[in-house]
């Protein structure tokens, strides 16, 4: 399901504690180890795997929020109650921000081609002002695919993706949107103008980055809207599988179908707006696809575990509930089981992905055991050796600073600075030694990007023990 193509690059500026853009980069670098798990595409190679790592409120969730704001703004336009209740998503520590453009840039890589797609916007104003695709050639002689400007009405589409014969309707469309400042011009060319792409392939890139983008799978810890799962409402083998290899003392799973009613009984009406919003979406991912190739929503409202796919246009409902140590008859809703086992629940989608993707998961660590936190690391690494698959998660869990498990390039840090704007860091650029035990070095300081504490109470500081 979906776009096969990997992340190569995200760019943001001017957003949450980004003030100057600042760009998340998945290039590898001249690290010798663990070789096996890095993707060969055109002239580098791609890491497959990112930890991010810095203390509270350094930034790490707000370089997720920005890569959800992006999608957000693609998929459902500058209209949509997430981005207004974002409008105070620009760096407001400098109050010029407020009038000044916030920037979001994705390189992909597809068909080992890459492309740049990315925009400028008036986030408080809720107004698009400059949107652009370009092709990264490996000559570094870039093409422009199209790009628009709105503030003053220039627009320009490259006529090397199109036939002749539907040139002069493209330049209509793009005239027609040349001052549009509400919905991005490639989400509307994607989802309301079919016929372009009947009798013309060249603009198929058009359709792939979109699909791509829109498909990222984004997991944060508390949302009610857990991702798309791998799971279908039948079949629980390798699911049950997996969570018997955690130690999680489940030794069964059971689905049974609800109504739609019966999902939002007692669910308030912001989160069953969310849910509705997310089965739209769900619906348009899965449009044109066979059942099989379909991907599963799964959501947690009020401690209930439900699937939700797509059958002849319309949702379909799984609750899913779990019996333990071989008792039947009696099972548990997912609220009745522990923190770790509702986290795990969230991450295993990751290491059932059939068909690869980019997964980005918030706090990886929040609600599980330090062990359970590497091996599900551990296990993604080895699956990452056979799979054009991407995870990049956020974390505090020092434990996962072993260069004998991870890069020194796959390795991330995210420092406030003094005037309060999150700055990116790369841990290889301080060249250590792949023997070095930097979890020690890093609880220290040696690298940044850790708390740095004022006592609550200074006049216990100077007292003697």
């Amino acid at each position: 399901m979906g776009i096969s193509g990997l992340l190569v690059r995200f760019s943001v500026g001017n957003f949450r504690s980004f003030d100057d853009v600042q760009t998340f980069s998945l290039i590898a670098g001249n690290v010798r180890n663990h070789r096996a798990r890095l993707y060969s595409a055109r002239d580098f190679n791609l890491l497959k795997f990112a930890a991010v790592f810095g203390a509270n409120a350094s930034g790490k969730s707000n370089l997720i929020k920005a890569v959800q704001y992006a999608v957000f703004v693609l998929f459902g336009g500058m209209e949509h109650d997430f981005i207004e209740s974002s409008r105070n998503g620009y760096y407001r520590l400098n109050p010029n921000n407020k009038d000044k453009n916030s920037y979001f840039e994705f390189e992909i890589l597809i068909d080992n081609v890459l492309y740049a797609y990315g925009f400028e916007i008036s986030v408080f104003h809720k107004k698009i002002k400059e949107e652009w695709l370009i092709r990264l050639e490996k000559t570094g002689e870039n093409t422009q695919i199209y790009f628009r400007n709105t503030e003053n009405g220039t627009s320009y589409f490259n006529k090397d993706y199109l036939n002749p014969e539907i040139e002069d309707r493209m330049s209509i469309y793009l005239d027609d949107y040349s001052h549009v400042t509400n919905k991005l011009f490639l989400a509307e060319v994607v989802s309301n103008k079919n016929k372009l792409y009947k009798n013309d392939n060249k603009l198929s890139v058009l359709r792939n980055v979109y699909e791509w983008i829109v498909h990222l799978d984004i997991s944060f810890p508390n949302t009610p809207v857990s991702g798309y799962a791998t799971l279908s409402g039948n079949d629980f083998s390798e699911l049950l599988k997996a969570l018997k290899s955690f130690d999680t003392g489940i030794s069964n799973i059971i689905s049974t179908e609800i109504s739609k009613e019966q999902v939002f009984e007692k669910v308030d009406f912001q989160h069953q707006s969310q849910v509705n919003d997310e089965i739209e979406k769900l619906r348009k991912l899965n449009s044109g696809f066979s059942p099989k190739d379909s991907v599963v929503m799964r959501i947690n409202l009020n401690g209930r575990f439900i699937l939700i796919s797509i059958e002849d246009g319309e949702p379909k409902f799984m609750e899913v509930r779990f019996e333990h140590l071989g008792v039947s008859d009696v099972t548990f809703s997912l609220g009745e089981e522990s923190d770790g086992t509702r986290r795990l629940l969230d991450l295993l989608s990751v290491l059932f992905a059939r068909n690869g993707g980019v997964f980005i998961i918030d706090e990886l660590d929040r609600s599980l055991h330090p062990q359970l936190t590497a091996h599900f690391v551990k296990t993604f690494l080895k699956m990452a050796i056979k799979k054009n698959i991407q995870l990049l998660i956020t974390t505090h869990e020092s434990r996962l600073l072993n260069l004998n498990l991870l890069r020194q390039d796959e390795i991330y840090f995210i420092e406030r600075s003094k005037e309060g704007t999150s700055n990116i860091i790369l841990f290889d650029d301080f060249k250590e030694r792949f023997d070095k035990k930097i979890d020690t070095a890093y609880l220290d300081g040696r690298y940044g990007a850790v708390p740095l504490f004022e006592s609550v109470y200074p006049d216990y500081d100077s007292m003697e023990d």
